[in-house]
């Protein structure tokens, strides 16, 4: 199952960042932090610095929430996961000023060799800061 870790370099005080990347996509930057764990994360045009942990031939993915409503999760089981995720959280009744989330998958090249799977959701409706 998913973890979510929190992200020590964000500042709810920050201004808008325009000229992010365009709507629809995330540029995601992959760090060693040792021989069999990568941190892969992204900068939000909100402004944060959503990180998630990977450890190498893990069979759990790790994920991270923004607070302007992106997630992102990383592992095998990321699609799955953050579909769960998504709708338990809609089952709760949290999230709705959201208005849904479009999903997008793509891979990162990992620091061993390989690839690692990421998925991450991009709400209709960004929460405001």
């Amino acid at each position: 199952m998913a973890h979510e870790h929190q992200h020590d370099e964000h500042d709810h005080n920050h201004p808008e960042h325009p000229g992010g990347p365009p709507v629809g996509a995330l540029q995601f930057i992959v760090a060693e932090l040792s021989p069999t764990e990568a941190l892969v994360r992204y900068d939000c045009p909100c402004g944060c610095k959503p990180s998630t942990e990977y450890e190498k031939d893990s069979q759990e993915s790790e994920f991270e929430a923004c607070c302007c409503g992106n997630v992102h999760f990383v592992g095998p089981n990321a699609r799955v996961d953050l579909d769960h995720y998504l709708a338990e959280r809609l089952a709760k009744g949290e999230d709705a000023e959201l208005a849904g989330y479009d999903i997008h998958e793509e891979s990162v090249a990992a620091p061993w060799g390989g690839a690692i799977p990421v998925v991450y959701g991009l709400p209709h409706q960004s929460r405001k800061h």
